[in-house]
């Protein structure tokens, strides 16, 4: 036989085969039993159970046939029992269950209702998927209920349906959409919202996905970079807001002003002083903010603090960057009261004595505690304080540069909540604030500069705050409120600096300069603000609001301001807003910020921007967000600013010979951005956005770009959860920032000799290369005996890139005494590791 006869031989006896296995499929279930009836078998079943429109749903694969049967009976929960005389016996099987199938709409159209939570006999069954489904099995046949609800819905009334035999029933439950109360719709743009936890509808970084996301040294505030119109280069914890310094933000927590929320705040401030298990939410203005936040003009940082648990908890963490321990938890008669402990200790000194001891020795620990009890069914009150301390000993590689510096800082706040009635409530904080810093460095470096320094500063506030909400009517909102503060600081401040030829001449330099400042500034803050919001229609609300501030510290004009704040939103439709915002932001130079490390003794007057933001959001079917917004901001009245124009990443930055005043007539910042979103954080996520923007500084007709000016923005990431596993990534592609440079000129004297010398070029013209990171984490947990455990391997730069910061400058003279620079190139953080564990119990 030859070998293509076989072949057709074997198709024909496969495709036979495969025939008869699929035989059944499909078939009647009757029509199946009467085969297995001529085959032999003896069954005995009633047509009653038997159904003449059951089929047989799935294939039978077994061989023997009688667990063949209780395979094609098992869906109509039947199954086939020993009869008498080796026969089968078809029955109903006790242990059977029905299967129903759910979809979750909203009323009116064809949009999914993602996490919808569904009962049934009024008993939680489980929460739809991003598509608006969910399947419960495991129904005992028979009559049954279910209810769906969902955020922003109102929820369905009990729909009774029947759990049968045979294929899972399909039942579909439309929700109609509840009207927000008007004191919860978010009317400014530029808003981001990290929740603790996840609600049911979405926020772009809901703060569960934050503590999934790679995030170096575990901090929270890290998110921030993620988010279009943030810029870092990614060692600080603080960021550039949509083109402003970074100073121009305001950091709030529990709603008190934090003056220095940051750890190693000279040294790049790796990380702030609030760790992030405390941390219940963030919300993040990057444009347009309301009038209740004032006196800083490019953004707000407002965290709120952890609601108390049911039951006690009890966490602790160890990671390359951290140890930390958290504790709270209620107390008291009807548990009124709540408390919180968490304590944390930086461990980069751990790790720079194993990297390389002669580094140095960069120390930090925080402490937060909070005690807090219900006064009544409509009054609340909290005691907390947060201490915050740092010891920092840092040194350059080859010993040129050494720092030595001590932070600490404490705030104490008592908080009251009272809601006076259900239309009338209002907030006050009471709070005192220390902040004791000095510093010491030396720089010393032959043919090139040496110098020293010693800074000693002290700050105190005493300040009261009161809000106000009330509510007028359903479509009217009235909110108001005031703060008074008591502010002194200290100065004591020293440093000489010798530059040497040919370094001298460029920039502002000087061959030596001495430097001996002791001022003690004291003085006031006040300020008071009104907004009003108004639903004007079902479609359109405004927000309005006026702010006023002043100063008395400082004898420079412009110590009042004041701020008047609009905002619409307008619905274009059941899943598109539109949002528009205009406000005059303004932004005095705190007591606390005297630029004494560049001989400044005298304050200068309030800043201002002038934001101007329009934003459109649209919700796709299928669970896809859409966010687009356009922004422009204007600066006027801006204070001189000093930079280091090569190398930003030093360790003192008044000794260095790139030290440059930057004194311009005003600034403009735009762009425009597009974010797509869709997910769940406890399942799948991911995000993607593109920015472009400028930044740049204005000086007569000339536009120079800022030094943190990037335009062209890509983020992207995602989160999933698999089982005890979770996995995550990030990854940040954008335009390299500009940079300046210096360039050898040869110049004949009067006597025809040529020499040559150092010039710098126009600030900013150059432009480093692209900035590329990929972070990645994965993390697993455990049920161990107490509690949950969850180990997790993070990868910041998972790739290295070589992503350019910074340029450092010596001169270089060769044997017959030419004269040439020589450049190192720096770069920003390479790949760095973090493996870390968190027992939750």
């Amino acid at each position: 036989m030859s070998l293509s006869v076989r072949l057709c031989f074997l198709a024909i006896a496969f495709f036979s085969f495969h025939d008869a296995l699929a035989a059944w499929k499909g078939a009647p279930l009757r029509a199946y039993i009467g085969s297995l009836l001529e085959q032999g078998v003896r069954i005995i079943y009633s047509t009653d159970l038997v159904l003449a429109d059951y089929r047989v749903l799935a294939e039978p694969t077994s061989p023997d046939p009688a667990t063949a049967l209780r395979q094609a009976l098992s869906p109509y929960g039947l199954t086939a029992a020993d009869g008498p005389g080796e026969t089968l016996l078809v029955i109903i099987d006790d242990r059977a269950r029905a299967t129903v199938k759910i979809s979750v709409v909203e009323a009116g159209g064809a949009w999914a209702v993602p996490s919808a939570r569904v009962l049934i006999d009024g008993e939680p069954a489980g929460h739809t998927d991003r598509a608006g489904r969910l399947s419960v099995p495991g129904l005992a046949f028979g009559g049954h209920t279910l209810t769906a609800a969902a955020e922003g819905y109102v929820q369905s009334p009990a729909i009774p349906f029947k759990a049968e035999r045979g294929a899972p029933a399909e039942l579909t439950v439309a929700l109609t959409r509840r009207p927000e109360p008007l004191t919860e719709i978010i009317v400014t743009s530029s808003l981001y919202s990290l929740r603790y936890d996840p609600p049911g509808s979405h926020v772009f970084l809901e703060r569960e996905l934050t503590t999934k996301l790679p995030d170096l040294g575990d901090e929270a505030t890290r998110s921030l970079t993620r988010l279009p119109g943030a810029t870092s280069g990614g060692i600080s914890t603080r960021n550039h807001v949509r083109g402003g310094v970074k100073n121009e933000q305001l950091f709030l927590l529990d709603g008190l002003r934090l003056y220095e929320p940051y750890h190693m705040k000279d040294f790049h401030e790796v990380a702030t002083i609030v760790d992030q298990s405390v941390i219940s939410g963030i919300d993040f203005y990057s444009a347009g903010y309301p009038a209740r936040y004032g006196d800083r003009m490019s953004g707000v940082v407002d965290i709120s603090l952890r609601d108390p648990p049911d039951e006690m908890e009890t966490q602790l963490g160890l990671s390359f960057f951290s140890t930390s321990a958290l504790s709270l938890g209620r107390f008291g008669d009807d548990d009124r009261g709540d408390w919180m402990a968490s304590v944390r200790r930086g461990n980069l000194d751990l790790l720079t004595d194993i990297v390389n001891p002669e580094y140095g020795s960069p120390r930090y620990s925080d402490l937060l505690l909070h005690v807090g009890w219900e006064l009544g069914e409509r009054s609340y009150l909290s005691s907390n304080a947060l201490f915050s301390y740092d010891k920092i000993s840092i040194s350059e590689i080859d010993g040129s540069v050494h720092a030595d510096a001590k932070y600490q800082n404490d705030v104490f706040w008592i908080k009251g909540e009272t809601s006076w009635s259900s239309d009338l409530g209002s907030t006050t904080i009471l709070s005192a604030t220390e902040i004791d810093d000095s510093r010491q460095g030396m720089t010393d470096r032959p043919g090139l500069l040496e110098g020293t320094l010693e800074d000693r500063r002290r700050f105190r506030s005493l300040a009261l705050k009161q809000d106000w909400d009330y509510s007028l009517s359903d479509a009217w909102i009235l909110r108001t409120g005031f703060e008074l503060k008591r502010l002194e600081a200290a100065y004591a401040y020293a440093s000489e600096l010798a530059i040497a030829p040919p370094f001298d001449r460029i920039l502002d330099n000087q061959p030596f300069e001495a430097r001996e400042i002791d001022i003690s500034p004291r003085g006031s803050q006040y300020a008071v603000y009104a907004e009003a919001r108004w639903q004007a229609t079902d479609r359109l609300i405004l927000d309005a609001g006026l702010r006023w501030d002043k100063q008395t510290y400082t004898t420079a004009e412009g110590d009042a301001q004041a701020s008047p704040r609009l905002s619409l939103l307008y619905e274009l439709g059941p899943r598109t807003k539109l949002r528009i915002g205009f406000g005059e932001f303004y932004q005095a130079q705190e007591i606390n910020e005297l630029q004494v490390t560049d001989g400044v003794t005298d304050f200068h007057g309030a800043q201002h921007a002038r934001h101007i933001v329009a934003g459109l959001e649209h919700e796709f079917e299928g669970g896809v967000d859409l966010r687009l917004e356009f922004y422009e901001k204007r600066y006027r009245d801006l204070m001189p600013r000093y930079e280091n124009i090569f190398d930003s990443l030093v360790l003192i930055p008044e000794l260095q010979i790139d030290r440059a005043r930057i004194d311009v007539d005003a600034a403009i910042a735009e762009g425009a951005e597009i974010t797509l979103s869709a997910g769940r954080p406890e399942n799948l996520y991911w995000w993607a956005s593109y920015a472009w923007s400028r930044a740049e500084d204005i000086a007569g007709d000339t536009h120079i770009p800022r030094s943190w000016d990037q335009t062209h923005t890509l983020n992207a990431g995602l989160s999933w959860d698999w089982r005890s596993w979770t996995f995550s990534a990030a990854g940040l592609v954008h335009t390299g920032w500009p940079r300046s440079g210096l360039v050898t000129e040869t110049l004949a004297d009067a006597g025809g000799t040529s020499r040559p010398v150092i010039t710098s070029v126009r600030r900013n013209r150059l432009r480093y290369g692209e900035f590329r990171s990929l972070d990645v984490r994965a993390s697993r947990r455990f049920d161990v005996g107490q509690g949950e455990l969850t180990a997790f391997l993070e990868v910041t730069n998972l790739f290295n890139q070589d992503n350019p910061c910074c340029t450092a400058y010596s001169v270089v003279t060769d044997d017959e005494g030419n004269l040439s620079i020589a450049r190192e190139q720096g770069h920003w953080l390479p790949m760095v590791p973090s493996l870390g564990v968190v027992w939750r119990f």
